[in-house]
């Protein structure tokens, strides 16, 4: 049987083709892999977590060289500090004087946090050799700074003063009273010892001073005299012997007052004498009392006029008016001091 060349070719001579491994489709373009399930949860675990010792060292040393950095910076706070003048014995400031000042200070803030405000003690501002005007506050004026800060600046930057020439002069003294005395007495004196003292100040200012007051000394509820020690009172910018205390002598009296009552009705007296058998013409008078007030005020109320008849009394006459249950030391003055008394027919 002959055989067909090409299948003898085909078998013999050529081996057949191996067939080839099919590859998958690559995936479209822009359409990224989905994620792995719970890679981000594993990767924020792992970034607060894992070595954890470690990223708090790191955490520390950060914090310590910020600090470091921040507490060697300069910095600036500001205190207040009292200020005081200083000037000759034979002037007087007579411009307001600025009793502090506001110190801005400079420095590393580590040692501004330990600075006291007390350590600069008094701000002396030298005026001995100064003229009236404006005198400058410089920085050199705080000398009690510790080492490392300095002065930024002071405000106010100046301030104002006024000199006059300081002089002497006596000045009356006037006690000063408050309160009132008891009801029926006054004041009927006061004056002090000694009756002049010595003040100081300003030459302009005492020109126009010719006394100084006292302390206050209380009447309140008084009967009687006293003496008492006072302190002396001056008005602003004159000044006195801070030592000096004065006597003062008050004298109290019961108050003299007159009190006139009119139309008091006049009675008629007399041993077996009957009232209602007399008319008396005009009926009233006007009573004027003299005397301590206690005494006119109880007299007031006890007063009787009267006119004194006797049982042998007929006819109509004038008679002198009197005044019954009057106390001792009260003077008393009667108006009309004489009527006239007329039988009842």
């Amino acid at each position: 049987m002959t055989r067909s060349r090409t299948s003898t070719f085909g078998a013999l001579g050529r081996s057949p083709a191996r067939a080839s491994k099919q590859m998958p489709a690559p995936p479209p373009p822009g359409d990224a892999p989905p994620p792995e399930r719970g890679a981000v949860r594993r990767w924020i675990h792992g970034a607060l977590f894992d070595n954890l010792l470690l990223k708090f060292l790191s955490m520390v040393l950060a914090v310590t060289v910020f600090l470091l950095v921040n507490t060697d910076k300069d910095n600036d706070i500001t205190v207040r500090a009292p200020l005081k003048y200083e000037y000759p014995a034979d002037k007087v400031l007579v411009s307001e004087a600025v009793p502090e000042v506001r110190v801005t200070i400079k420095g590393p803030w580590r040692r501004l946090k330990e600075f006291d405000e007390r350590q600069l003690g008094e701000i002396r501002l030298d005026l001995r050799n100064a003229p009236t005007g404006d005198v400058p506050l410089t920085p050199d004026l705080v000398t009690n700074l510790p080492p490392g800060l300095t002065v930024k600046d002071i405000s106010p930057r100046t301030v104002r003063v006024a000199f006059d020439r300081r002089v002497e002069k006596l000045a009356e003294v006037v006690p000063i009273t408050t309160g009132r005395p008891q009801h029926g007495y006054v004041l009927a004196e006061i004056k002090s010892v000694p009756a002049t003292v010595k003040i100081r100040g300003g030459e302009r200012l005492l020109a126009a001073i010719s006394s100084i007051r006292t302390s206050e000394i209380s009447l309140e509820g008084r009967t009687e005299s006293f003496e008492q020690l006072a302190e002396l009172a001056p008005s602003e910018g004159v000044s006195v012997d801070p030592t000096l205390r004065v006597g003062v002598n008050v004298r109290i009296e019961e108050e003299l007052v007159t009190r006139k009552t009119p139309g008091i009705v006049i009675s008629v007296k007399g041993d077996g004498v009957d009232p209602a058998r007399w008319t008396v013409s005009p009926p009233q008078v006007e009573v004027s009392l003299t005397g301590a007030l206690l005494a006119v005020e109880k007299a007031r109320n006890t007063m009787t006029p009267i006119v004194k008849l006797t049982v042998s009394d007929r006819t109509a006459r004038e008679v002198e008016v009197t005044i019954d249950g009057l106390p001792p030391g009260v003077g008393v003055r009667i108006s009309p001091e004489r009527v006239k008394v007329t039988p009842v027919r």
